[in-house]
């Protein structure tokens, strides 16, 4: 019930469709261009027969719940509640696709559809997918390998510490940052762990009204000093850091 009282909240006030009321260029051509493109990559169709072969498999493997139980569950019905959708997955390709995207790090990954499309832009960028999940992360690794998407490195690991060792002593500075599945201290952690000075680097957080929780650390992260501008598409929240912009916030009809 909250949920969707939130989600009522959300219909009421956001705006800006198609551009209207948004007075920044770089915004305007980001929502207009970008947000709301709809042509027909032919990717979009690649990683959505995966989705469609996955659907259909009723193999069981084991994986974490969020309460830290491992669980048997079928592969189709992992892939149907834990994997982004296609209209968010899109959306991700696009907005990596835009920015250019060389380096791009994936937290608390639970579904190879997710990965792939970060990773199906530019077959030159690498994405570094990280999950708790090692049985999802070999699931992942025959699906990219199905499709020949060899950008892809998986890494498994729950403990927060390594990872940011990992990336410290690899000198990996992301340019663009997806949290998939992530709870909101370890969100607050490693979102700011990661927010370095670097001109148009994107973060995009799904699930930021989820919990009251959620909720609250997105309204800090939108504060950040580096974050110059927020979008809330509710499902998911962009944050952009381009010291060139301005202090802006935005609610966005998606």
């Amino acid at each position: 019930m909250r949920y969707f009282i939130k989600y009522l909240s959300y219909l009421l006030h956001s705006r800006h469709r198609h551009g209207f009321g948004i007075h920044s260029p770089y915004v305007y051509y980001l929502m207009t261009n970008v947000i709301e493109e709809e042509l027909p990559y032919y990717k979009y169709s690649l990683i959505e027969k995966v989705r469609n072969v996955l659907l259909k498999t009723d193999e069981k493997i084991g994986v974490f719940m969020p309460n830290g139980e491992k669980k048997l569950k079928k592969i189709e019905d992992v892939v149907s509640q834990w994997s982004i959708g296609p209209k968010y997955g899109q959306l991700l390709f696009r907005l990596v696709n835009y920015s250019k995207a060389k380096t791009i790090i994936e937290y608390g990954s639970t579904s190879e559809i997710t990965t792939m499309y970060l990773a199906a832009p530019d077959s030159k960028s690498k994405v570094l997918s990280i999950t708790n999940q090692p049985e999802l992360a070999d699931l992942s690794h025959s699906m990219q390998e199905r499709i020949d998407m060899k950008n892809i490195e998986q890494m498994v690991s729950s403990d927060n510490e390594s990872v940011y060792r990992k990336l410290t002593a690899d000198g990996i500075s992301a340019d663009f940052i997806y949290f998939s599945r992530s709870n909101p201290s370890t969100l607050y952690q490693l979102a700011n762990l990661q927010m370095v000075p670097a001109v148009h680097k994107f973060i995009v957080i799904a699930g930021i009204h989820r919990t009251p929780a959620m909720e609250m650390v997105w309204s800090q992260l939108t504060d950040h000093s580096e974050v110059k501008v927020s979008l809330d598409l509710f499902e998911v929240g962009i944050l952009i850091l381009n010291p060139d912009l301005q202090k802006e916030k935005y609610i966005i009809y998606f």
